[in-house]
């Protein structure tokens, strides 16, 4: 079965892959892109797999976390899921910037050119918050892997699970506020944090009941929660549509109405027709993805081309052959492979694995006291608040001195921060900080984790590819000094228009825009829209005014004092009246 699923995938990925391909290198021009939001495909995907993402492991940590039954193998394909959605999520972002070479702009600290990300930007809170929750998921699936092995790090998963479940709340409440405190109208209301959640939820648990069917069995709980959640939805959905008059019709239809045709008990009993209930609502899902992302583009068919449908393609594809290529590998670290196979429920596997973990923790001097209270136990006397207590503490004090220290930067003297800007990232923060003091505690002072030398390779490999990641955001893109030396010339020299140029496109292209009209694709994801090169504009500032901004910055432009001389900021300002003429209509030139 895997193996069949797996060229299907590939099947997939190839045409996808070269969509890929012309799209990194065509630009943003490659696919459809709505000029009322300056949004497009690869958003409407990256909004699509990162609800895929987050509803994964926020079923294994969810259940885990009230005690709720779900077997062994259901557990880690929802977990594997996560990690494998999240690869495809991360890519479209870093497509839809345009200029793929300033990804680094996303990285919340000062970097080596003197740069700081704008935390006002919902962008930069999506990166982080997104990075915490996929390293958190690596590390829970990595604990739930070796838990098998070692029964002792079991102990460790509910405070992890713990951890993830506010997290994932957390992360997709932001996602959803940037739709939310935008112009656009059919992204405004205050519901929309809980709708992106229950979209979310219901996406993942569309995703999860797909896998496992595929599998061979079936977990009637994560049905009944499916359809729940359409309902749900639907609520939204109406409701918004007395509200605003309009809603996507088609997402309502294929994730709203043909789901409750579960309700007739030949089709919910029949495998293929289960199979169409997921396939059904993530089609719907993605629908009203894309309405959402570009709501008029959304409305006109006719706009989604061969590269679009071979993005979608690129992502199914891949997902398809990277799922099933790790699930062929770790079908060893699955209890009871063979026993799934064939149309079989589930539960009383899930109901065996919850009599053998009650009959481990009811023993000894701890399961005694246990059964003497009932099993219910205040919050501050479980097992996982005092695993956390430290490790959290650690965390809450990390929060407090990321906050102290980006006060305490001057590239923010000129700019309005205020303690909104920081909060969204300040659970990401005590969370991967209290994930990676509770391994470390577990690795070196109780010795709970034991690598073989393949794990011990794994986790070098990890690690030097995520400090060539943070020196890749450290670094900030290529540095270098130009063989010209700047400082050299003189007023004259820098009025000709091709060094002016050139100081232009190497400083103020990247926002500005090689043309003077701003690069749109870029600027309006992480900084206010700049002013336009205006002939009046400039005329009214003068020249003095505008050497002094670019010396001195304003705003979220950095200043350029010390890497500027006063001469090369007056070449600058004769080249940008060049490009505003350039630019102007007709009728304002013949004016002059």
């Amino acid at each position: 079965m895997f193996r069949y699923l797996m060229i299907l995938g590939l099947t997939l990925f190839l045409p996808g892959l070269y969509a890929l391909g012309y799209s990194i290198y065509q630009g943003p021009s490659a696919w459809m892109v709505d000029s009322h939001t300056f949004w497009g495909t690869p958003i409407s995907l990256f909004v699509f797999w990162i609800g895929l993402a987050h509803a994964g492991t926020l079923l294994s940590a969810i259940f885990l976390a009230l005690d709720i039954k779900l077997d062994r193998r259901t557990a880690l394909i929802a977990e594997l899921s996560t990690l494998v959605s999240l690869v495809f999520a991360a890519i479209f972002p870093l497509m839809h910037l345009g200029v793929i070479d300033n990804f680094y702009m996303v990285a919340p600290f000062l970097d080596a050119r003197g740069n700081f990300a704008n935390v006002r930007s919902p962008l930069v809170w999506d990166f982080c918050c997104i990075a915490v929750y996929a390293l958190l998921s690596l590390l829970f699936f990595g604990v739930h892997l070796k838990s098998r092995e070692n029964p002792l790090l079991e102990r460790y998963r509910k405070p992890m699970a713990w951890l993830l479940f506010p997290l994932v709340l957390w992360v997709h409440t932001v996602v959803s506020l940037d739709f939310a405190t935008t112009f656009v109208p059919e992204w405004r209301g205050a519901f929309f944090p809980v709708y992106f959640i229950a979209g979310a939820i219901l996406s993942g648990l569309a995703l999860v009941n797909l896998l496992i069917c595929a599998e061979g069995y079936r977990v009637r709980l994560l049905e009944r929660l499916q359809l729940i959640c359409t309902w749900i939805l639907c609520a939204i959905w109406i409701w918004d549509l007395i509200i605003k008059g309009y809603f996507c019709t088609s997402a309502f239809i294929f994730a709203g109405v043909l789901p409750q045709l579960r309700m007739v008990a030949i089709i919910r009993e029949h495998r293929v027709g289960r199979i169409f209930f997921s396939v059904s609502i993530l089609i719907g899902l993605f629908l009203e993805r894309y309405y959402l992302v570009s709501p008029s583009a959304g409305q006109a068919a006719a706009t989604f081309g061969r590269i679009d449908l071979g993005l979608v393609t690129f992502s199914v594809g891949g997902f398809m052959l990277l799922f099933f290529g790790f699930r062929r590998y770790l079908n060893r670290n699955m209890e009871g492979a063979g026993s799934y196979f064939g149309e079989v429920d589930g539960t009383d596997l899930a109901e065996a694995e919850q009599e053998e973990f009650e009959k481990e923790n009811f023993t000894g001097v701890r399961g005694i006291e246990k059964l003497k209270k009932g099993f219910y136990m205040q919050p501050w006397s479980s097992e996982e608040y005092h695993i956390l207590r430290f490790p959290l503490l650690v965390g809450f004090a990390a929060a407090i001195l990321f906050s102290v220290w980006v006060w305490g930067q001057s590239v923010f003297a000129n700019v309005d921060l205020s303690i909104a800007n920081v909060i969204p990232l300040l659970y990401p923060i005590i969370a991967v900080v209290t994930a990676v003091t509770l391994c470390v505690r577990a690795y070196l002072v109780e010795q709970t984790f034991v690598l073989t030398r393949r794990e011990k390779t794994l986790c070098v490999i990890l690690f030097v590819l995520a400090a060539a990641c943070l020196g890749t955001f450290f670094a900030g893109g290529a540095s270098q000094k130009s063989n010209v030396s700047l400082t050299s010339l003189t007023v004259a020299s820098l009025n000709h228009s091709q060094d002016s140029r050139f100081i232009w496109n190497a400083r103020c292209a990247t926002c500005h825009g090689t043309d003077g009209r701003f690069n749109e694709k870029f600027v309006r994801e992480f900084y206010p829209v700049p002013q336009k090169l205006d002939i009046l504009r400039l005329d009214s500032l003068g020249a003095d005014s505008l050497v002094k901004v670019i010396l001195n910055g304003r705003g979220n432009m950095n200043p350029y004092v010390g890497r500027l001389t006063p001469s090369e900021a007056l070449g600058l300002v004769n080249y940008m009246r060049t490009l505003a003429e350039k630019s102007a209509p007709e009728s304002a030139k013949e004016g002059e």
